[in-house]
């Protein structure tokens, strides 16, 4: 079984449900209801097989895994905000959203060299964070809606999905502190559409090259936050970023093919101009 297809399907259903869905509650627990389900497949599977090599093990719980636990973590703290959200005026909407910020950013304060470990792209605590050997050396308060299950969970793998699901509500809560005043909180949407004609891993490519200048956030973003960002700008989607990461790597002529191709074309474009 192909474990990594089953997480890229998860993320085109739960895109297929952004697009049709404008209820965030009732997004949430559709894709809540996914999440789960694919985890309790994964769960399954792994008590049936070992992973071969410590590699995949770190493989399946830094990756594969990280596509159903993130969105869940990520789902179930979006349909809290929103069950919760105030009706009143938009001073208290702003205090409560305010206030969630906050612990959001305190949560980033707390585990700064772990994020750091994650963001520099470092590796050589794999085996301690992303190996179930490690599993109760690490607690995580306000887990009890996520899988601990000690088979199906390492030291460090629900603090890497909350990392992730984490940097997405900032983003949503940010969003809605500036529609607050807009008139019945709408957010403001360009209209203009832009689709993205070049390849999936043109794309990937293109978010690679983002995270690794520090163009975006100063390089505190994940690759997957990149790539989801990009894909519903262009409506494109791109499918496996790691997947198409590694076709690029194991290219034989040139791996930055698309970004050579934009600095030939622009050049080419400003050279026409000196004519």
């Amino acid at each position: 079984m192909e474990l990594h297809l089953l997480s890229q399907e998860l993320s085109e259903e739960l895109a297929r449900i952004e697009s049709i869905t404008k209820d965030v509650v009732k997004k949430s627990d559709l894709s809540i209801v996914l999440c789960r389900n694919l985890l309790t497949k994964l769960k399954r599977f792994i008590s049936k097989k070992k992973f071969e090599s410590p590699a995949k093990e770190i493989l399946f719980f830094k990756y594969t895994k990280q596509v159903p636990l993130s969105n869940l973590v990520y789902f179930f703290e979006l349909k809290s905000f929103e069950i919760h959200y105030p009706k009143g005026d938009g001073s208290t909407k702003r205090k409560y959203t305010t206030r969630k910020l906050k612990k959001l950013n305190d949560f980033f304060s707390r585990n700064l060299d772990f994020i750091q470990y994650i963001d520099q792209g470092k590796t050589y605590l794999d085996t301690h964070y992303f190996t179930r050997e490690y599993f109760n050396e690490f607690n995580i308060t306000h887990a009890r809606y996520y899988f601990r299950d000690p088979d199906f969970s390492t030291s460090h793998d629900l603090l890497l999905a909350k990392l992730s699901a984490n940097r997405r509500l900032i983003t949503y809560l940010d969003h809605r502190l500036k529609n607050i005043d807009r008139p019945n909180g709408h957010p403001f949407i360009p209209l203009t559409q832009l689709n993205w004609t070049a390849s999936k891993t043109d794309m990937t490519e293109l978010a690679y090259a983002l995270k690794s200048s520090r163009a975006v956030n100063d390089g505190k973003v994940s690759i997957r936050e990149i790539i989801k960002t990009l894909e519903q700008a262009f409506r494109f989607k791109s499918g496996d970023p790691y997947r198409n990461y590694g076709e690029i790597r194991i290219r034989k002529k040139s791996r930055t093919k698309f970004l050579d191709d934009l600095t030939t074309s622009l050049l080419f474009d400003l050279e026409k101009g000196d004519e």
